[in-house]
């Protein structure tokens, strides 16, 4: 016994090894075998439902200009890259031309805002003369007007007198009565009996107009008078085209040389120039007379009103007068506008093309700008995404450039009403914005988003994979020692992680199964 004791405190190590290789053993051969389920203990915490997609940075704003007018440009424009200011001035086209139609505008306003304190304060004696010396001259101008028109009438009876029975009458016997002959050898018996008659007519006319020039006075209507004498040469015009014709289709015969041909046709020619002649100054005479009655009436109202002094009627058509120049003045003020292009806000230019002296097309673009600093991503959602999303939900934003620990919060600013169709699919295009501004953003980088769209905090959660489906309930099965019970539950937010939220059915420590070996 002694030495067995000796034994062992001499080798007490082997013998702890040898009891626990012994130990292991027996727990080997009779220990428990393994459960046959995957379960979880169902705890607190928050879920969190997100919305995951990618899209694409760019400006928060950025936009092509073009003029809307074209012309030259005549200042040296900003070049790419270059960092502007709202309401800085970008390309500008020469406007010499507008400036100068606007000066224009601006001295008629000028007059007129000083004729309207004319009118305010009152006419003076001596405008008062002025303008009766200015009525006083245009009646003098009207008496010339009107002598010179009958001397102008007088002259085309004279023209048209020699026209007929001197240089035209010669193809006639018996021209100057009721039965004229026509001789020339005219073979169109139909136009020769056509000539006879207007003849007779052409001298009837001659002799009434020559009746009516005789009683022509002081008293005489001259309107009336310039209309019969316009009256009377539109006839003999018409006649004398008639005559010339015939004669022009004359060939040569034996009763007509070419060379008796050709005179007819000078005489025929040459009345006609002077009826159209005497014409056309008649018109003149008529327009100049017109003319002078109508300076006339105007002086004879300047002074009535001098006279009488400005009525309100007055005034307010003056100032009516002062609101259309200061109309013209304000659209020349618009088409000056639009030879300048200037920055909507402040921002880098990304595209210049303009050059100086360059001719520019309306209507094509030819500056770009960049807002500066601040950026907004796009996204296109799919359809069964929507929902979930508002505005306002924030987001964590990752750049490719910067991998995916360094994180920028975004938040959700626009929701497309209208789908857009990518490869066939209706999604919705959302917009977010950097809630800070970042100097690492870049236009044209790509951000992969997660949005938060939904989120319960402090809740029993368990994993969706322990859910399932009996006779339209959700059930999960609890572990009770090794004996699994089916509880109904009811669910509520679904996280994007995988876990769900529990409202009622399970408490805080139960163990549900998530998976059965079979």
């Amino acid at each position: 016994m002694s030495i067995f004791i000796s034994f062992i405190q001499k080798h007490k190590l082997l013998l702890v090894i040898f009891l626990i290789l012994i130990g292991g053993g027996v727990f080997f051969l009779n220990g428990e075998k393994e459960s046959p389920y995957e379960t979880f203990v169902v705890e607190k915490g928050d879920v969190i439902q997100e919305v995951s997609v990618t899209g694409r940075v760019s400006p928060d704003a950025e936009v092509s200009l073009a003029f809307e007018r074209g012309g030259r440009v005549v200042t040296m424009p900003r070049d790419v890259g270059t960092h502007v200011r709202a309401g800085d001035t970008l390309v500008r086209l020469d406007a010499t031309e507008l400036d100068a139609q606007r000066a224009q505008a601006k001295a008629n306003l000028d007059y007129e805002l000083v004729k309207l304190a004319e009118l305010k304060k009152g006419v003076r004696a001596e405008d008062v003369a002025v303008s009766a010396a200015r009525v006083e001259s245009a009646k003098v101008s009207l008496r010339d007007a009107r002598k010179n028109t009958l001397d102008k009438m007088a002259t085309a009876y004279t023209v048209a007198d020699d026209a007929i029975r001197n240089k035209t009458d010669k193809f006639y016997r018996n021209p100057r009565t009721r039965n004229p002959e026509f001789s020339a050898p005219v073979t169109d018996t139909k136009l020769v009996s056509d000539l006879q008659q207007s003849r007779v007519l052409i001298e009837d006319l001659l002799v009434s107009w020559e009746m009516k020039m005789s009683s022509w006075n002081d008293a005489t209507d001259i309107v009336v008078a310039m209309e019969e004498s316009e009256a009377s040469l539109g006839e003999v015009k018409e006649y004398l085209d008639k005559l010339g014709l015939a004669i022009n289709g004359i060939l040569p015969s034996s009763s007509a040389t070419q060379t008796t041909i050709d005179g007819w046709k000078l005489d025929v020619s040459t009345a006609r120039t002077s009826v159209n002649s005497v014409i056309s100054s008649v018109v003149t005479a008529e327009q100049t007379y017109r003319a002078s009655v109508e300076a006339l009436k105007i002086s004879e109202n300047e002074l009535m009103l001098k006279q009488s002094g400005a009525t309100p009627e007055a005034i307010a058509a003056q100032e009516a007068r002062i609101t259309g120049v200061r109309a013209t003045l304000s659209g020349y003020d618009a088409q000056i506008s639009k030879t300048v292009l200037t920055a909507p806000f402040s921002g880098v230019i990304t595209k210049q093309d303009a050059k100086l002296g360059q001719s520019i097309t309306p209507n094509i673009p030819v500056v770009s700008l960049m807002s500066d600093g601040k950026y907004k991503i796009e996204a296109n959602i799919p359809e069964v995404d929507l929902a979930k999303i508002s505005l306002g939900d924030h987001a964590r934003v990752t750049l490719d450039a910067y991998g995916s620990d360094v994180a920028f919060p975004a938040t959700v600013s626009a929701i497309d009403p209208a789908e857009t169709i990518v490869e066939g699919v209706s999604t919705y295009k959302i917009t977010l914005r950097f809630d800070e501004k970042d100097a690492r953003v870049r236009s044209g980088m790509t951000p992969n988003i997660d949005i938060s769209t939904d989120k319960r905090e402090d809740v029993i959660m368990i994993p969706s994979r322990a859910l399932t489906t009996k006779d339209g309930q959700k059930i999960v099965r609890v572990l009770e020692g090794e004996i699994p019970r089916e509880v109904v539950v009811e669910i509520g937010l679904r996280g994007s992680d995988g876990n769900v939220e529990v409202v009622s059915g399970l408490s805080v420590g139960e163990r549900v199964i998530t998976f059965e070996q079979e």
